[in-house]
């Protein structure tokens, strides 16, 4: 009796082993991701591109029209086997989404041709439905005119703008004389052309009341205009890029609170101040100057001679022989050197591309502190 008392205990013993590893398994094979509530998925689906988070409606009649909720869209023309599909995709998408969302971040790439009408149409729709991230990418090389409507200009909802634009010729999107954006506080332009309020005169900043960060990349100046002034007492990061389809013009700062600036690529703009660029942190200049463009000697000194106040400087070696070449030319023996008053560190960046000896890096920097009251800089 006893021996099958043990094995029928044994047996119920398996038994409920048995039965705890298929709860187990059905447990494993439940749909989790759909238990989840509907704001849950959403942010989850904004982490992936539209097209993929578009295709989940075909999982069940949940999720038929979630994706119409989206406050992220982002297109691609890489994802797509052609322009085609990628238009007829993105006009679905506009035409199909809940219109009563929000849309807070919109991002645009197109690598191929750009379409003006659905591009026009693309930033209206982010206007209407109070974007506040956008960022274009569009290549414009191949074409001699592009209607471009500046709707996103006047976004009162906007706090980030990228506008990047791959053409040669800078003057085919034009930014307006004045914007109006009054949450704004991160613009980026690539290959934008700036329009002027006058003849020569372009201020387009002034408007925007907190802007903190200002980048300029190939940026070009309307028809005739020369003149660019960057006023904004709130900007506090600026660079400015220049580039040959760029060309040169003269800019000046009324930037009292600017605590970064970094002038890179082929930059032969004058740079003045209308303030003393009390709280300016660090300075990054990384550019050829005028060995690239002629008649613009000592520009890279005029530049350091408006920025004494900056505390950390980094110059690269490119900058450093430009230096160098200029304090060889017989102009700058009446040009005193700049007298930077609170300059802390300095950093010589040593590019492998560039032939600069010890000897040469030493002169540079003799040059550079000679007249700075502290002599003892990192």
């Amino acid at each position: 009796m006893e021996g099958k008392e043990t094995e029928g205990m044994l047996k119920m013993t398996t038994d409920k082993r048995q039965q705890k590893r298929i709860r187990s398994d059905r447990e494993d094979e439940r749909d989790r991701l759909s238990e989840l509530p509907d704001c849950v998925v959403l942010h989850i689906m904004e982490f992936m591109d539209t097209k993929y988070a578009v295709q989940t409606c075909v999982l069940s009649k949940r999720w038929k029209d979630l994706w119409k909720r989206l406050t992220y869209l982002g297109f691609n023309t890489t994802l797509f086997n052609n322009v085609v599909k990628f238009n007829k995709f993105v006009s679905r998408v506009l035409s199909g989404r809940d219109g009563s969302v929000s849309l807070l971040n919109l991002e645009f790439t197109r690598c191929g041709m750009a379409e003006p009408k659905l591009f026009n149409r693309l930033m209206k729709y982010a206007v209407l439905h109070n974007v506040q991230q956008f960022t274009v990418s569009l290549n414009l090389s191949f074409r001699q005119s592009f209607e471009f409507r500046p709707y996103i200009f006047s976004c009162e909802s906007l706090t980030f703008l990228k506008l990047s634009f791959n053409s040669f010729d800078t003057s085919i999107v034009a930014l307006p004389g004045s914007l109006n954006m009054p949450a704004l506080k991160s613009l980026q332009l690539e290959a934008v052309s700036i329009t002027a309020r006058d003849n020569d005169y372009a201020e387009p900043f002034s408007t925007c009341n907190v802007l903190n960060t200002l980048i300029l990349d190939g940026c070009s100046l309307h028809k005739d205009a020369k003149f660019l002034s960057i006023s904004n007492s709130s900007l506090s990061s600026l660079t400015i890029s220049g580039s040959f389809e760029g060309g040169a013009y003269k800019i000046a700062l009324s930037t009292p609170n600017l605590s970064s600036l970094t002038v890179t690529g082929h930059n032969n703009h004058t740079i003045s101040s209308a303030c003393n660029l009390s709280f300016l942190e660090e300075v990054t200049i990384d550019t050829l100057g005028y060995t690239l463009f002629p008649n613009t000697d000592l520009l890279i000194i005029s530049w350091l001679q408006v920025l004494t106040n900056v505390k950390i400087l980094r110059l690269y070696s490119g900058t450093l022989l430009t230096i160098l070449r200029d304090i060889s030319n017989p102009v700058s023996v009446s040009t005193q050197p700049p007298c930077f008053v609170q300059l802390k560190s300095l950093i010589l960046a040593n590019q492998p591309s560039a032939d600069i000896s010890f000897d040469q890096l030493k002169r540079a920097v003799e040059y550079l502190l000679q007249n700075s009251p502290q002599r003892r800089i990192d």
